[in-house]
């Protein structure tokens, strides 16, 4: 930093595609901080170290962080804006690591005391035994499983782009470009994406920009003439030479795309990247597909949760209940691996909201614990993310209060019709009701967007707080509120919903929506106090477990067959 006269380097947890997961060999924020969370920001100066995360992330960096002179912040702007302003000077950044809002940001909170300047990666000068990046081959996912042709995906793109008078759109999410091309691959752990950049024309012509070695000739062979490919290093040069109006989405596109782009020749369309909004709308084989990757991924649940009943006694760590978990979805026909890297916590980790169990902090279940496991799985028919929390031997009162007032919350979400035009902010605090009324809260989002044998956290649509994305019928959006004892426990029950168009009998007759559940799995009656419960809340639990013994009993052997009927007996 001092050879290059910079007074702060910018280290965030992100690669050039601006995705949520990222590669081991861009994983530069872990690499200098320790911190393994999947958000974040580190800001070094020459006297101090920032490392700022949000909510979920607070514990986690505390025990992780590899260095005193860390402090540990919240990831709002105002506090990053706060910090830096205490230190004048020039703030450096990566400009293929950053959005273009999020520069756009710093540039307006600190033009009177900072000048941010661009720079080429001051970590990589440093990092001597990154890892290599891994390589494997790209393939075509059928439109048995897509629904749609990728034909059709970019013909519709491309009507669009014609309305908005657009001549190009620059896509740098790797989960999009997949999405429209109907392509998988495994560039990133747990989530088949390929890492690409492309560009498309109003001809619905692609240019996809990659490692050529990991195209196979089958898969170019199905795609052109109309999709081409070019290696990775060609982007900069075809950026150079792009002439007219060009669409890109400036809460997704690195930084140093736009300033490649702004020249005499282009004009900027800034709006969010077409495909996200596309596919956040499941078409009908898609929903299909959901409905039967959660019918796969229930009746691994099940045999895993028998299994865990029967064993629980037998001194069971973090470690070997993953493994276990992942051994019962591993014999489901179609299975592709976890959807993200498992969350088990037993005890004191489970407060940790996005704990990873490791060699270090691997805990032995000890009576009387609960245990929250979060997991999910990547199948060809759908993608799926649950969570639950599992009583290990008798529990305390005030635990059972706290696991009943989040069980409240998310039936409130289950059961909830609203009208058109609602966004997840208007629903977030539904979920948070019973919570706020007895002082309590969560540090996290109600419910997220999942993709479709793609990324586990999809966008645009959320419940929280921050979220105004409409919800429209076709989404899938998880529903987990939660609760959490620092050094002692932690709650969590999560469900996939899809939203959909209900039929309404209110007098206005104004249209409405609602949500189905499509998770299939037991939750666990032994943690509930019922005397909490309304009528209402009681026969939507019973329905639900009704229904969960209906679609997965008889896919069970006789003893877990009898077990899962037990324990979705009635209330």
């Amino acid at each position: 930093m001092r050879k290059e006269k910079i007074d702060a380097f910018l280290i965030p947890r992100a690669d050039c595609h601006q995705g949520e997961f990222i590669s081991e060999n861009d994983a530069r924020l872990t690499w200098l901080s320790g911190f393994t969370g999947s958000a974040g920001l580190c800001i070094v100066t020459l006297t101090k170290v920032g490392l700022f995360v949000d909510g979920r992330y607070s514990i986690q960096a505390e025990n992780e962080k590899n260095c005193k002179y860390i402090t540990v912040l919240e990831f709002e702007t105002k506090v990053i804006f706060e910090w830096l302003r205490l230190t004048p000077g020039i703030v450096a950044f990566d400009p293929w690591l950053h959005t273009i809002r999020e520069i756009g940001d710093f540039r307006k909170e600190l033009k009177r005391s900072h000048k941010i300047q661009p720079i080429s990666n001051l970590i990589d000068k440093i990092w001597t035994d990154k890892p290599k990046e891994d390589f494997r081959l790209v393939y075509k996912l059928s439109t048995k499983y897509a629904g749609v042709s990728h034909q059709e995906k970019i013909s519709n793109v491309s009507s669009i782009m014609k309305d908005s008078s657009v001549d190009f759109v620059i896509y740098t999410l790797p989960d999009s470009i997949c999405w429209l091309l109907n392509i998988r691959g495994k560039d990133i752990p747990n989530t088949p994406i390929v890492k690409a950049f492309a560009i498309q024309n109003r001809n619905s012509e692609v240019e996809v920009y990659l490692n050529l070695k990991k195209i196979p000739p089958p898969v170019v062979n199905e795609l052109e003439p109309k999709i081409k490919f070019f290696p990775t290093k060609g982007l900069i040069t075809r950026l150079r030479k792009l002439k007219g109006t060009v669409w890109l989405d400036s809460k997704s596109c690195s930084f140093a795309i736009k300033k490649i782009l702004t020249k005499r020749n282009t004009l900027i369309h800034d709006s969010t990247d077409p495909c996200s909004t596309l596919k956040a709308i499941k078409n009908a084989s898609e929903i299909t597909g959901t409905r039967l990757a959660h019918q796969k991924d229930g009746i691994a649940m099940v045999k895993f949760l028998h299994w865990f009943s029967i064993n629980v006694a037998k001194s069971l760590d973090e470690i070997s209940i993953i493994e276990s978990l992942e051994k019962f979805r591993g014999k489901g026909e179609g299975y592709q691996g976890p959807s993200f890297e498992t969350i088990c916590g037993a005890g004191p980790n489970g407060a940790i909201i996005h704990y990873r169990a490791s060699e270090k902090t691997n805990r032995i279940l000890k009576r009387n614990d609960i245990l929250l496991i979060d997991s999910g799985g990547q199948y060809l028919e759908g993608t799926t993310d649950i969570t639950r929390t599992i009583s290990v031997g008798k529990n305390e009162k005030r635990k059972k209060k706290h696991f009943t007032l989040v069980l409240k919350g998310m039936i409130a979400i289950s059961k909830l019709k609203w009208p058109i035009g609602l966004s997840g902010r208007d629903l977030d605090s539904v979920a948070r009701y019973y919570l706020w009324q007895e002082g309590l809260d969560y540090e996290h989002g109600t419910g997220h967007g999942v993709g479709s044998f793609l990324s586990v956290h999809e966008g645009p649509q959320a419940i929280s707080r921050r979220n105004e994305i409409e919800l429209k019928p076709g989404m899938l959006i998880s529903n987990e509120p939660g609760y959490y004892v620092s050094d002692n426990y932690g709650i969590r029950i999560e469900n996939l919903l899809l939203v959909k168009t209900t039929p309404t009998k209110f007098e206005t007759k104004r249209p409405m929506l609602s949500f189905e559940t499509i998770t299939l799995c037991p939750i666990d009656k032994s943690l509930i106090l019922e005397d909490l419960l309304t009528k209402d809340e009681i026969k939507w639990l019973n329905d639900y477990h009704s229904q969960v013994k209906q679609k997965l009993a008889d896919k069970l052997e006789p003893k877990i067959q009898k077990w899962l009927i037990e324990v979705c007996s009635p209330l």
